[in-house]
């Protein structure tokens, strides 16, 4: 049986229709970080809370572009009834970008992972194009596009589609060009004209290997090393490059010089389509065993948040019956609403009262939220469940900054019992471990030693050392996370030495005193994340250099860290984690990095 009209075409619709459906479901690869969600929000029902990617850059518009070539297909098939009328075999073919896209997405599947974007531009000079960036009117900066960053940034791969014919076109111009030179009289003839004649050999694929690796040279990545250039590949799709045609006629062998040049200038030269073994789908993994849940390890990294939170009066007070008992527990004292009323006469004008009273309203539905949470799911009961199942003795460990911080709030703004738990949890050396226990879990609605929490280790200077022998679990995200705090800390020191700087060279505040100082505010270093403090990363980076589990209450700390993370590995600034990023995590692999819990305010008004 004959093959249809145009028989390319219903090939060419099928596949990209087929591409366009893959790519609705496309996710890059890449391990699940190991984190312990136990706060009250976590979906128990959802595996991937943690898992969530965000698209490829590019990805959505090349799946635009795809279908925006299948609309035109089709519209042509049916108005030239393409699949089904014989006469239209004489028409001229569709003019489409398909055979491109084809070639995009067939890099994605085959080029090194993973893939940062598709079909970004880099700009020839990106200091200068930040300058502009913000100044309405101006031209945009020069820029280049390429068609996939792969392999985390490393490699830069753009597509070629044309033909003999076209670069045989732009030949016969050059030596129009080159005739019309060799005719023209000298420079003394009245009517001389400038000549177009190259004075070397170029074409416009030679052009874009130059601007492409002008951009690679202007935008390096950060290596382990320091900054790497990206690599440039170049992907002719349907070059021909041997010295004969497949009719026997003589190739031009200016198109060969071209493909060498190429080379020579450090391009990675690639000819034609992808093979079909590089490009097919990867084959489903045959159904594995679950992972094993998620434990903390016997050592148990505390951050500030969570002895906060241990000390708290609604940790350890009785539960309310209802709701309502629970709202009524935390309404501002009389003695409060009658000095906030509107009509107070004082040094505090009427909207400064409003702002402290909309602060109280606010506290009181905070704590109110942390109670009802409180009656749902204890925090030291969730503590002792999980610890419950461990194989061994459970130890608890802070830093000396952590306790300095939490024994100086606690003291400011904490209640009798929250001040009492605090100098429990930290007692000095007069007082016995016994004594301490039995001042903490004083008025607990908890027996004694509910939880072996006492005594809190404090990490010596300097600090201790990785534990020998022991088991490693999530290696590796153990390691992205010490090396982004590492990172960030770094840039939150040069930060604060640049701030000192400024505020040297200021005249201090009249009205400034030490108690102001007692609780300094935490520096954001980043203009990336403002939702990371350094006390904060200094716990989570403590943590993971030893291997144990960072207990924390501060969610946002932890999401924000993943993002840091993730950046970093697109950036290639965890180069040597990058292939085994991309592997299924090891359902052996038990030991949580951090374990979040809910948090649990002080228990004050003022």
């Amino acid at each position: 049986m004959a093959p249809p009209p145009h028989h390319e075409l219903h090939l060419l619709h099928k596949n990209l229709q087929n591409i366009y459906d893959a790519l609705l479901n496309f996710k890059p690869l890449a391990g699940v970080p190991p984190i312990l969600d136990s706060s009250i929000d976590a979906d128990p029902n959802d595996d991937g809370q943690w898992l969530r990617h965000e698209n490829i850059p590019g990805l959505k518009k090349l799946r635009e572009s795809i279908k925006f070539d299948i609309d035109i297909l089709e519209k042509a098939c049916r108005g030239l009834s393409f699949l089904s009328d014989a006469a239209s075999e004489h028409e001229p073919p569709i003019s489409t970008h398909a055979p491109y896209l084809v070639s995009v997405y067939h890099e994605i599947l085959a080029a090194p992972p993973p893939i940062v974007s598709v079909f970004k531009f880099l700009q020839l000079n990106p200091s200068e194009g930040g300058d502009r960036r913000h100044q309405k009117g101006t031209r945009r900066p020069p820029s280049t596009k390429v068609d996939v960053v792969a392999d985390n940034g490393r490699r830069w791969i753009r597509i070629n589609t044309i033909k003999n014919a076209g670069i045989l076109a732009e030949l016969r111009e050059i030596d129009s060009y080159l005739t019309d030179s060799d005719s023209e009289s000298d420079s003394d003839d009245p009517d001389y004209r400038p000549s177009l004649a190259q004075t070397e050999f170029d074409n416009s694929i030679l052009q874009m290997g130059r601007v492409l690796l002008e951009a690679a040279n202007a935008n390096p990545i950060a290596g382990v090393d320091g900054p790497e250039i990206p690599r440039v590949t170049l992907r002719l799709t349907r070059l021909d490059v041997s010295p004969f045609r497949a009719n026997g006629e003589a190739n031009d062998p200016r198109i060969a010089h071209t493909v060498q040049c190429l080379r020579d200038m450090g391009i990675d030269v690639e000819l034609g389509e992808r093979l079909e073994t590089e490009v097919l789908p990867p084959i489903p993994r045959a159904p594995v065993a679950p992972p094993i849940p998620l434990q903390p390890t016997r050592q148990i990294n505390l951050d500030l948040s969570v002895l906060v939170a241990l000390v708290s009066d609604l940790t350890h007070s009785s539960l309310p019956s209802s709701v309502e008992e629970a709202t009524a527990r935390f309404l501002p004292p009389r003695r409060y609403r009658e000095w906030v009323k509107p009509d107070r006469q004082g040094g505090d004008g009427p909207e400064t009262m409003g702002v402290v009273s909309q602060d109280i309203v606010k506290h009181s539905r905070s704590l109110t939220m942390h109670l009802l949470q409180e009656m749902g799911r204890g925090l030291l009961q969730e503590i002792s469940d999980k610890i419950s199942e461990l194989p061994g003795p459970v130890e608890f460990w802070t830093s000396d900054e952590a306790r300095d911080r939490c024994l100086r709030i606690v003291s400011r703004i904490g209640g009798e019992g929250e001040v009492r738990r605090a100098e429990a949890l930290f007692p000095p050396d007069t007082v016995s471990a016994a004594d301490a226990a039995a001042l903490f879990w004083q008025d607990s609605r908890y027996p004694p030693n509910f939880i072996p929490l006492l005594p809190i280790r404090i990490y010596p200077v300097p600090p201790l050392p990785p534990v020998e022998g022991a088991p490693e679990p999530h290696a590796l995200f153990f390691r992205s996370m010490t090396q982004v705090c590492r990172d960030f800390l770094a840039q939150d020191a040069a930060a604060q030495a640049h701030a000192s700087n400024g505020r040297s060279q200021q005249p201090r505040s009249e009205g400034h005193s030490a108690v102001d100082g007692d609780l300094p505010q935490a520096v954001n270093t980043t203009k990336v994340n403002s939702r990371l403090s350094p006390h904060a990363v200094k716990s989570m980076m403590r943590g993971a250099e030893l291997g144990w589990t960072t207990l924390t209450t501060t969610k946002s700390s932890v999401k924000a860290l993943l993002r840091e993370i993730k950046a970093a590995r697109l950036a290639g600034r965890l180069v040597e984690d990058v292939e085994q990023a991309s592997d299924s995590p090891n359902p052996h692999d038990t030991a949580a990095a951090i374990w979040i819990v809910d948090p649990r305010n002080l228990q004050c008004f003022v």
